[in-house]
């Protein structure tokens, strides 16, 4: 993490819940990353879980990365998408395990589950206020139903400058053949 601050909080103090990693990104990181209310889905299952403290960290590691890519791509004119600046920078891990930048063919040529990724984006991104979303933080490998799952659209080329999160919240709301 790059660990400067936006206000009185510190990027590098660890939330306690994927509900604050949340609300944090949307006050700290708002420069460079949108996320929605409608972004946050059933967090009070992964908050339960046993796994909570760890996912919480990670959530909030991928949402400060996202941001950091924006911020990247703004101010000092990194080209390349996030998958290379995650490779260069090591912010975020660029392995099948951690980060898909789109789904698999069966999922794409599925409408159904297709349909599941569909989350509001800021009109200026589309003006429907909705976009299909393939690219994801992959928090958890385990975890099952609630390993959690981050979505999000790369505008940093386009009107907002800016990545925009459709979706944090568990697996089981955005399923695949596996899940």
């Amino acid at each position: 993490m790059s660990g400067y601050t936006t206000g009185s909080t510190d990027r590098d103090e660890v939330p306690t819940s994927v509900g604050e990693a949340v609300e944090r990104a949307r006050v700290e990181l708002a420069t460079f990353l949108r996320v929605p209310e409608s972004a946050a889905r059933d967090l009070d299952r992964i908050d339960g879980a046993p796994n909570a403290s760890a996912w919480a960290s990670t959530t909030w590691r991928g949402l400060v990365a996202l941001a950091d890519y924006a911020r990247d791509v703004r101010q000092r004119g990194v080209t390349g998408g996030f998958w290379n600046w995650c490779a260069q920078q090591g912010s975020w891990p660029a392995s099948p395990k951690k980060l898909a930048m789109s789904e698999s063919q069966t999922v794409a040529n599925n409408a159904q589950m297709s349909a599941k990724r569909v989350f509001k984006v800021a009109k200026a991104v589309d003006p429907s206020g909705e976009m299909l979303m393939r690219a994801h933080l992959k928090i958890s490998e385990g975890g099952g139903d609630l390993a959690p799952r981050v979505y999000f659209y790369d505008d940093t080329a386009g009107k907002t400058g800016r990545v925009h999160v459709g979706f944090v919240g568990p697996h089981y709301l955005v399923p695949n053949t596996r899940a």
